[in-house]
């Protein structure tokens, strides 16, 4: 047993041995050879980048207008629901106590509506009238005993008694009194009627405000059922059975955030797209995601219609499932720039298409690749092989026609590039598949 082992451990070392000497001197041969890399056809794609976060489609914070403390907690974090669904009742004594004295209140501001009514329909129907006769009584009776003093003035100074002249005269003054209280009666039932209406006025506002409050304090008492405005998942639920919240109308915050909905049906990128790169984005955007389309543009409502109407769909990757690769559709650009550190980007939504989308939750990295530019079946040269020749231009070195195992010459062969992805560069002249060219160049060995 003892010599097996003492067998396997030489044999490792050997191996070993071997393995290191292999490497060590397929390094030093290539540091002499050089490096070859054959040319070839394929596509090319240009792509942008660009970081962000994936989000739900919306966020709706749930607050409640009621007061009172938590009866019940019917949904929970996790919970899919459906718009109308119960997630949680609130004790409703406290609303049902405002409901009763807003009710009272607005009974006593129809009964002095009633009254202020009742009020300024006398003035005008009845007290009015009533004035303005009396006024034109007293006015006929002047006339009168203007008309019996002229009767006896007009007589001759012989015939006038003293007694009765002045007996007309003090008759026709006092009429003349009676005429003005009169009026005086007339404008003061005038300005009563005015003081009436503008009573209406006031209880009318009165008996709308308390009718208002009813009915907030109805909404409110209903609201003690705090129920979902749409689909979506619970994302948090913020209260615990026995817990006293304020409802809206005390608090100046508009209310505790009892829970938090997300769509999850609807899921957005927001990437951060660098300012060099939107100008291309924008070019590649469909025509209701640019800033200032016309709003008879808009995104088709089922995700297979924006699909199929696109010729270049962003892939998306996630940092927690390298494996799948997810796609998607620009929604919006938004035309204000984000500035940080003296970096500028531009915001692009983009909905998440595709079955797998479900696996994503909001808050995750993501990653955004916009296709902008793309050829096919063109000549392929790595980039490491792109040298600057003699000539001062661009091009690739091949081994020469009369280089030999031991002396590595090298011809240098001009070319035209087109796209370049970072690691290939489409060849537009100068190369053909099946060349090898120098990836690295073998080292220049001296004359001797």
């Amino acid at each position: 047993m003892k010599n097996f082992l003492i067998v396997i451990l030489l044999a490792t070392t050997v191996v070993g041995g071997y393995m290191a000497a292999s490497s060590r001197l397929r390094l030093s041969l290539e540091g002499i050879d050089g490096k070859l890399q054959v040319i070839r056809r394929g596509d090319l794609t240009l792509p942008i980048n660009a970081t962000g976060e994936v989000q739900a489609g919306y966020r709706s914070e749930i607050k409640s207008e009621a007061s009172g403390k938590v009866a019940e907690i019917f949904k929970q974090a996790g919970d899919r629901v459906r718009a109308g669904d119960v997630l949680i009742r609130i004790q409703p004594d406290d609303e049902q106590r405002i409901v009763d004295r807003a009710k009272l209140d607005l009974t006593v501001a129809k009964a002095r509506l009633d009254e202020a009514e009742l009020t300024f329909r006398q003035a005008k129907t009845a007290d009015l009238p009533s004035a303005e006769a009396r006024l034109t009584q007293q006015e006929q009776a002047a006339r009168m005993s203007k008309f019996q003093l002229d009767k006896v003035t007009a007589l001759p100074e012989e015939q006038r008694f003293g007694e009765e002249l002045l007996q007309r005269e003090t008759s026709h003054l006092r009429q003349v009194a009676q005429v003005k209280a009169a009026r005086a009666d007339v404008e003061k039932v005038g300005l009563a009627i005015l003081r009436a209406e503008q009573g209406v006025i006031q209880a009318k506002a009165a008996f709308e405000s308390a009718s208002t409050n009813l009915k907030d304090a109805e909404k409110r008492l209903r609201e003690t059922d705090i129920i979902a405005k749409v689909d979506g998942i619970v994302a948090v639920i913020n209260t615990q059975v026995g817990e006293v919240i304020q409802g809206g109308k005390t608090t100046f915050t508009g209310g505790t955030v009892l829970a938090v909905l997300l769509d999850l049906d609807k899921l957005i990128v927001k990437a951060e797209v660098d300012e060099s790169d939107i100008g291309r984005v924008l070019a590649l955007a469909p025509s209701w995601a640019r800033p200032g389309h016309d709003s008879s543009e808009v995104m088709p409502a089922r995700l297979e219609d924006a699909v199929a109407a696109l010729e270049h769909i962003p892939s998306i990757t996630v940092e927690s499932f390298r494996d799948q690769e997810f796609r998607g559709v620009i929604e919006r650009i938004y035309p204000e720039p984000r500035t940080l550190s003296g970096v500028v980007t531009y915001l692009v939504d983009v909905v998440i298409t595709g079955d797998n989308r479900s696996m994503l939750l909001p808050g995750m990295r993501a990653d955004v690749e916009f296709t902008s530019e793309h050829v096919t079946n063109v000549v392929l040269c790595p980039n490491e092989a792109i040298k600057e020749g003699p000539s001062g231009r661009l091009g690739v070195f091949v081994a020469a026609e009369s280089a030999t195992p031991q002396s590595h010459d090298t011809e240098f062969i001009e070319c035209k590039f087109g796209l370049d992805n970072g690691n290939y560069s489409e060849v537009r002249s100068g190369l053909e598949p099946g060349v090898e060219v120098y990836t690295k160049l073998p080292a220049v060995r001296d004359d001797d």
